[in-house]
Formats: C-alpha cells, sequence, structure tokens
C-alpha cells in the first residue's frame, strides 16, 4: 500500500473546510453512538444469560459496524486509506440461529464497537479545540468590526475592559480591534494545520482499529497466493522442459549417437559412406542445438544476470526471424521483476514469430512512477489469446508473482499489442 495522502489531493483552503467539518461533526455523532451502544453493550451483556440481551448485542454489533463502514468510506475519500475487500467474514450457507449470531462472535466486530467507545474521548479534545479555533479566528477577524459597532451604539463614557484600557493605551477601541484583529490572524493561519492534523489523527486511529488487521490478512493471503503461483509456473515451466527434452533433443542425441557409431565401424572399410554419416551427424546436431535453443526460452539466460534486461531483451530479439526494433532506457531492476519481465519479451517474440506473419516488431520498457511497462508490438495479423492453451496464458501466473498484470489487444487483422506492468515502487 502506498504512504497515505491525508488531504493533500486536496487544495489547501478545502482541505482545511473539510478537515474542520469533519472535527466538529464528529462530537456529536460519536456521543450519540457512545450511549447507544453503552446502553445496549451493557444490557445485552446483561441479559444474554436469558436469550433476550441477543438481539441487543446485535443492534449495538450492527451499529458499530454502520459506524465503521462511515468512517472508513471518509478514510478511503479524505485520507487515501483504502478499505480491505473482505472486512467481515462471510455468512455461512445455511441460515440457522448459528448464522445469525456470527457477527456477535467476530473480533471485528468488537473492534468497531471499541473504535467508537475510544474514539468519542478523542472527539471531545479534537471538536474543543477545533471550536475554540475556529472561534478565536472568526472572533479576532471580526474584531475590527465589532468594536466599530461598539462604539457607534454605546455612550462616549463607556469604557471597555479590552486590554486597550487595561495597558492604558490611547484609543484604546482602536488598539482592541488592532490587537484582535492580529490574534484572528494568527488563529487563521495556523488553522491549516491545527485542523488536518487533529483529523489525520482520526483518520490514523480509526484504520488502527477498522482496517489495518483486514487489509493485514488480505496482504497475506496475497503473499500466498502470489508464492503459489510462483510455485505453479514453476512446475509448468519444468515439465514442459522435461517433456521436451525427452521427445526431442534426447531422441536425436540417441540417433546421433548411434550414427557416430556406425561411422567409426566403417570408417576403415567404406570411408565415404562414414563420411556421409559423419555428415548426417553435424546436420542432426545443427537441429539438436536449435531444438535446445527453443527449450532454452523457458529459462532465463545467464546475461540476465550478467548485463541485466535490456541486454538479455537484445539477444532474445536478435534470434527472432521478424525483424525487431527495441525502445528503452532503464536502471538495474530487482532480479525477480527482470526475470518476469524478460519471460514477457521472450514469449511475446516466440508468439510473434510463431502465428502473426509480421514484418516487423517493437519492444518498449520504460520506467513510469514506480511502474516498468513492457510492450511488445508487431503488424501481424493479430487473433492472439492469452486463455488456456495458448503460450501467452503462462504469462498471466508468472506476472501475479511480482503483483504484475497482463494487458493483450489482438483483433483480427491485427495489429497486436502486449503490454506488462509490473510495480517496483521501490526503485
Amino acid at each position: 500500500m502506498n504512504t497515505p495522502s491525508f488531504l493533500r489531493r486536496f487544495p489547501p483552503l478545502k482541505a482545511t473546510f473539510l478537515s474542520g467539518a469533519y472535527l466538529l461533526i464528529q462530537w456529536p455523532l460519536l456521543l450519540t453512538l457512545f450511549i447507544a451502544l453503552v446502553i445496549l453493550t451493557t444490557l445485552g451483556g446483561s441479559l444474554a444469560i436469558f436469550i433476550v440481551g441477543l438481539p441487543l448485542l446485535l443492534a449495538a454489533v450492527f451499529l458499530a459496524r454502520l459506524a465503521a463502514f462511515l468512517q472508513r468510506t471518509v478514510n478511503a475519500h479524505m485520507a487515501d486509506l483504502p478499505s480491505p475487500h473482505n472486512v467481515y467474514a462471510p455468512y455461512p450457507p445455511h441460515r440457522g440461529v448459528k448464522a445469525l449470531l456470527q457477527p456477535i462472535g467476530e473480533s471485528q466486530s468488537w473492534r468497531d464497537i471499541a473504535w467508537v467507545l475510544s474514539a468519542f474521548p478523542l472527539s471531545v479534545i479534537t471538536w474543543s479545540i477545533t471550536l475554540f479555533w475556529t472561534t478565536a479566528a472568526l472572533g479576532g477577524l471580526l474584531s475590527p468590526i465589532l468594536e466599530a459597532i461598539e462604539v457607534s451604539l454605546l455612550s462616549p463614557d463607556f469604557h471597555s475592559s479590552g486590554l486597550g484600557e487595561i495597558f492604558n493605551l490611547p484609543y484604546p477601541h482602536i488598539a482592541d480591534a488592532i490587537i484582535g484583529f492580529c490574534i484572528g490572524l494568527f488563529f487563521s493561519i495556523t488553522a491549516p494545520f491545527v485542523f488536518t492534523t487533529l483529523a489525520r489523527l482520526h483518520f490514523r486511529y480509526s484504520d488502527i482499529l477498522l482496517s489495518a488487521p483486514s487489509r493485514d490478512r488480505e496482504n497475506m493471503e496475497h503473499l500466498v497466493e502470489s508464492r503459489d503461483a510462483v510455485r505453479q509456473a514453476e512446475a509448468r515451466s519444468l515439465q514442459r522442459i522435461e517433456r521436451d527434452l525427452h521427445d526431442g533433443p534426447q531422441q536425436h542425441l540417441v540417433r546421433l549417437q548411434m550414427d557416430l557409431a556406425r561411422a567409426q565401424r566403417q570408417i576403415k572399410e567404406d570411408p565415404e559412406r562414414a563420411a556421409d554419416l559423419i555428415d548426417e551427424a553435424l546436420t542432426r546436431s545443427k537441429e539438436i542445438l536449435g531444438e535446445v535453443r527453443q527449450l532454452s526460452r523457458g529459462i532465463a539466460p545467464p546475461v540476465l544476470v550478467d548485463r541485466g534486461l535490456m541486454a538479455a531483451i537484445d539477444e532474445v530479439a536478435a534470434r527472432s526471424a521478424v525483424p525487431v526494433s527495441i525502445t528503452g532506457d532503464i536502471p538495474s531492476l530487482p532480479t525477480h521483476i527482470a526475470t518476469a519481465a524478460y519471460f514477457v519479451v521472450a514469449e511475446g517474440l516466440v508468439n510473434m514469430n510463431k502465428h502473426s506473419q509480421a514484418n516487423s516488431a517493437h519492444v518498449n520498457v520504460e520506467l513510469d512512477q514506480g511502474m516498468l511497462n513492457v510492450t511488445v508490438s508487431d503488424d501481424g495479423v493479430g487473433g492472439a489469446r492469452v486463455a488456456k492453451g495458448y503460450g501467452l496464458a503462462g504469462l498471466i501466473e508468472r506476472l501475479s508473482s511480482v503483483d504484475g498484470h497482463l494487458n493483450l489487444d489482438s483483433p483480427e487483422g491485427g495489429p497486436t499489442t502486449l503490454q506488462a506492468v509490473i510495480p517496483c515502487a521501490s526503485l
């Protein structure tokens, strides 16, 4: 998750207004919720053994969930603190008493209640500070007008109790107006910092109780899924390489060994026949070398580690039967990101050579705002797919292991554009 922006998306004046309004509304809302939840949980807990208290506890839980939902929505829109997709456990398929009472047993439900009960005292403090700051700012800025009204309405003999009169300053009303305006100006200038800081305190505290546990759980589940995707992708690659080695180069090597053995036996008796067998063996060895190179596309080349992603792309592009142009200038990447990007290019070019009937292809690699964009395009006939059974299907699993995703645009008649987006925000 990215670092929260906390109102930075809004202009300063709007952020100040939104923060102040949020802080002033928090206290009456939380006061109402606090009273309701204290009553419901107290009565519900004390009467739970008589079953009558269970509906009261359910009412308390759902009231707290509603308040928590509203706060998560505010956090998402004002502070860029995203709400988790699955905050609460799904209801079981059966609709019995156990399913009805499930919310009471969830730990997140009680964290919601704990947030309301603990956020209320915090809102008393922040509401008081916000109200004081707002009153001081408005009262101070309006003090020249108020002093003018006071002078015009009251008798000339009236003596004010302002600072001008206390310090025996000349023209005390004017002095009071200037001092009050300066005080109001100070509170107005500092209001944006004070209001947004207090709002951030509420946002962060509510996020810790309402969203962070579920977000951490989702992150762990995603990590497990990513690791499974890596294992599955690697297992499929190994199975393919094992199968292809057995069906291809291994069989040809056996035949090559037999031809060389025959040539060795006949080299004295029939040198011409032996020479023919050696020529056939040389031809077969070239075919085997080509098959081995084809198989090696499922294994990251050493140049990727030694010289980086761009050098590896240059090498795989050089083996293409279709001319490939390459653009991009990127810094050194972590090995797992570079490997995923390399296989996108390698698989894209192999697929292009086999099926696209293209005359030219282009590979572009760029790093933009922490996202690595890898694009392989060609001017072929199109019709490429990433569904199961197609060569590009394995890229989805490989990219999911690095939190990346794959986009394919390949209408019938072409052109084809394959794009992978891989996050690497740490760069």
